[in-house]
């Protein structure tokens, strides 16, 4: 059978596409999990992370269930135990459709009650000042805040790692014991599928900036409370405002109501939201898949549209 150059070239490229599919599906542990059906059953409980901490997030209220693409799209609410939501965004910042397509969030408004954040670190950085020199400002500051009850059993405060030019941003709720112990997001059984995940992605592991909601631990890896996150708030909002990344993925109901991209009942997983001008993906936290792998393909699938989002393709392996 005689084939054109350009045909073959065509096949070639379409088999290395499904190649480094397949490779990514089986380094994420994907291999011989079920496709999703199109629609899926709801979840119950939530379930908590790192032990006790509820990892997977709750339900949200997103009012256009469509895709960047248009294309409408069949989500898994994830419950937990109703509790107010603790959005943080700044009172500038609306949760409203960006013209690149995000989906518009029904939610309570963005820093509702907030005070306004004047941290000496954030004055005395500027906006002028390198992004580098206010982001270790703005650690120095929370390294020594005392402003919640979060601070009375800490070891450390844990405020990030990654590049802080980085084009994505993954956002947690807040550390755990590792986390605690090392000074660094992400560093327990969680960041190491965290990890492979971004690895799937095409990124080195210090290609990206990861982050919490709240820079100590909580009591028992319990899910940070609203007061919690709105005290680091004035840490949080600043310095994804001087990381200024394309993207940002909300790990966990907890991280995605604190950007204003979740409300408190409805779905919330895998549909596009804002902040501050920033479109973001929430998606279950790397701990909830740990004790629930068959929602790993689930995460992929919102990864991917993240990838597509940034121009990349699912990197070949070599």
């Amino acid at each position: 059978m005689n084939l054109s150059p350009e045909y073959r070239a065509e096949l070639l490229a379409l088999a290395q596409s499904a190649r480094a599919q397949l490779e990514a599906e089986l380094e994420l542990g994907l291999a011989g999990l079920p496709l999703r059906a199109a629609a899926e059953p709801q979840r119950g409980a939530g379930v908590a992370r790192s032990g006790a901490q509820a990892a997977a997030g709750g339900p949200a209220a997103p009012t256009a269930p469509t895709a960047p693409g248009g294309a409408a799209r069949v989500r898994v609410p994830e419950g937990r135990p109703a509790e107010p939501p603790a959005s943080i965004a700044s009172a500038s910042a609306s949760a409203s459709a960006s013209a690149r397509g995000a989906a518009r969030i029904t939610s309570p408004p963005p820093f509702a009650g907030a005070e306004a954040i004047s941290s000496d670190a954030a004055a005395a950085a500027g906006q002028a000042a390198p992004r580098r020199e206010r982001l270790r400002l703005l650690a120095e500051e929370a390294a020594s805040c005392t402003r919640c009850v979060l601070h009375e059993k800490r070891t450390q405060s844990v405020f990030s790692r990654g590049s802080p030019e980085a084009e994505l941003v993954f956002v947690g709720e807040g550390p755990g014991r590792d986390e605690d112990l090392q000074g660094l997001p992400f560093v327990g059984a969680a960041g190491q599928l965290l990890d492979k995940m971004i690895a799937a992605m095409g990124y080195g592991r210090d290609d990206v900036y990861i982050c919490n909601v709240v820079k100590c631990r909580p009591p028992e890896n319990r899910t940070p409370r609203p007061e919690e996150a709105l005290a680091c708030s004035r840490f949080l909002v600043p310095q994804l405002q001087a990381v200024s990344p394309k993207i940002i993925v909300a790990l966990g109901r907890c991280a995605a109501q604190s950007l204003g991209v979740a409300g408190d009942t409805g779905a919330w997983r895998g549909r596009w939201g804002e902040f501050q001008g920033i479109v973001v993906m929430p998606t279950y936290h790397p701990a909830f898949l740990l004790r629930s792998p068959e929602q790993k393909r689930t995460v992929w699938e919102d990864l991917q549209q993240v990838m597509a989002r940034l121009g990349r393709a699912v990197p070949t392996r070599r």
